[in-house]
């Protein structure tokens, strides 16, 4: 599986917002390299599994061309910490045409419906809802594989990753993928000066506001050293520059009409505009994607690899 194949299967989730089936393809590949940790299915967690769908592709699942995220929506102003995805209902279809090649202990978010949403994917074999900010409910060291790639939503961001470790065993491995500081730099404020302040208003929507453990990947990991009892394995750079500007708008300000008027399509007219939808969009980024190297220099998400002595 490289990151084209993932495209495609983000494509077809995310077709709405083609942006997020772009960098999400980056991260599963990326993620992936950390599969070798992964020996024990019974000892695994994957925190702030949101609707499961992300680390479902990755590890292989795939799901038939009429599901995806948008037939169940709120649809409302998009500010502050809206969440147009965080609802669960009859509309919501999610059919699994290949299970994924391994499974999670747990899954937990703090979003009961998005964990209604991850229930539908044979992925975890047991969900919690949980916050965060607030002491993971499991036993020192129960895990020995600890996957997160939300931990800057976080506002106890340092006792969350310090949590983290708490519930990792000796030898286990804890994988973050974790936004920096460093978006704030490439972020809808940039385009301000030429486009206008309703135009990063539109964009940005108050999503920034919401990433409250945003740090510099010089302080997440000085954080992680002064912890101690832990080796850095790897710190690689996930995705960036024009990627990232692209992702920052893409089709955000759009999708609610653009979900409205796909939802009262049949579901045979859906599925067969669909694949024409993602066909251009896959051919449109394909070179580019194929040939696209992450870069220290612009990059704003990591892939940060742990192994607790």
């Amino acid at each position: 599986m490289d990151r084209l194949y993932y495209f495609r299967q983000f494509l077809n989730h995310f077709w709405l917002r083609p942006e997020n089936a772009l960098l999400l393809a980056l991260r599963a590949e990326s993620f992936k390299k950390t599969f070798n940790f992964f020996d024990d299915a019974e000892a695994s967690i994957d925190v702030s599994c949101g609707d499961g769908v992300f680390s479902f592709i990755a590890n292989g699942g795939q799901i038939s061309a009429d599901s995806d995220m948008f037939r169940s929506l709120r649809f409302g102003k998009r500010e502050g910490d809206f969440d147009a995805f965080d609802c669960f209902d009859d509309t919501y279809k999610m059919n699994v045409i290949k299970e994924a090649d391994r499974k999670f202990k747990y899954g937990i978010d703090w979003k009961s419906s998005l964990l209604a949403k991850a229930s539908k994917l044979n992925f975890y074999q047991n969900t919690l809802v949980h916050d965060n900010n607030n002491k993971l409910p499991f036993e020192d060291e129960s895990f020995q594989y600890v996957y997160t790639n939300s931990a800057y939503w976080v506002a106890k961001f340092e006792e969350h990753i310090k949590d983290l470790f708490r519930i990792t065993a000796s030898h286990g491995h804890i994988v973050l993928q974790i936004k920096t500081n460093n978006i704030l730099q490439l972020s809808s404020r940039y385009y301000a000066p030429f486009m206008g302040e309703k135009f990063h208003t539109i964009i940005d929507a108050g999503r920034m506001s919401t990433w409250k453990g945003l740090r510099s990947k010089e302080d997440i990991l000085n954080m992680i050293i002064s912890f101690g009892n832990v080796d850095i394995l790897s710190v690689e750079p996930i995705y960036g520059g024009l990627l990232a500007r692209i992702w920052d708008i893409g089709l955000r300000p759009l999708f609610n009409p653009l979900a409205r008027m796909a939802n009262s399509l049949s579901d045979e007219e859906r599925v067969s505009i669909k694949k024409e939808w993602n066909e251009i969009l896959f051919d449109l980024f394909e070179e580019s994607l194929q040939k696209y190297k992450s870069s220290e220099n612009d990059a704003i998400e990591y892939l940060i690899v742990l192994e607790k002595k």
